[in-house]
């Protein structure tokens, strides 16, 4: 394969739906490799990007997204948490309480905003302590997407302090409410009923 064959940030970006900023922050952090050009700008061989999709877990974007039209007229809910336990107990609470709505699951930063991307999901309840690219990076991310801006964000968290938590409500509309850990399973459903009610599937 020759180096023709190689991805700039923008390549990369498009086959994993996220902005280029967002791989160049994959980049900088370590998470994927890529090399400088002497004009300075980053290069990603195909195999290293297929083997950063398999360690963080990251679907395949066509997949997702023909899933996605499948199941268009749909509430689609996205559960953003590593802990497994918690997606567990998350998953029940909307099963619950929003019965229709098709659940996606991300278990680390780098996946949420893929999945993000091409789920399109009108709720979405987001952790801040992930591995890869903590929720407050997630957040700057969704604040690019004006595809997003209905997107409605639950905040499930055990960050302290919380008010830092609490803030981001107040700076970024997308976030409508902050639940602290551990969650009240009553709580948290009357409020995603609720955030259903003014939600546009479609």
């Amino acid at each position: 394969m020759s180096r023709d064959d190689h991805l700039s940030l923008g390549k990369v970006a498009k086959r994993c739906n996220v902005s280029r900023t967002t791989v160049y922050r994959w980049i900088v952090n370590g998470h994927l490799k890529a090399y400088s050009l002497p004009s300075g700008h980053f290069r990603v061989t195909p195999e290293d990007l297929e083997g950063f999709r398999k360690t963080f877990g990251i679907p395949d974007v066509d997949l997702i997204s023909t899933k996605r039209e499948q199941l268009k007229d749909k509430l689609h809910v996205l559960i953003a948490d590593d802990h497994p336990d918690m997606v567990l107990l998350l998953r029940k609470v909307v099963e619950r309480y929003l019965p229709e709505a098709v659940i996606h699951e991300a278990v680390n930063g780098v996946d949420t905003c893929i999945v993000v991307g091409t789920i399109k999901p009108q709720l979405m309840l987001l952790d801040i302590m992930m591995p890869g690219m903590d929720g407050f990076a997630v957040l700057q991310e969704l604040l690019r997407r004006p595809e997003l801006a209905n997107s409605k964000v639950v905040v499930v968290s055990a960050y302290e302090p919380f008010d830092r938590v609490e803030e981001l409500s107040r700076l970024n509309p997308q976030v409508v409410n902050c639940v602290r850990k551990p969650v009240s399973v009553e709580a948290l459903g009357r409020t995603l009923v609720d955030l259903a009610r003014g939600v546009k599937v479609g």
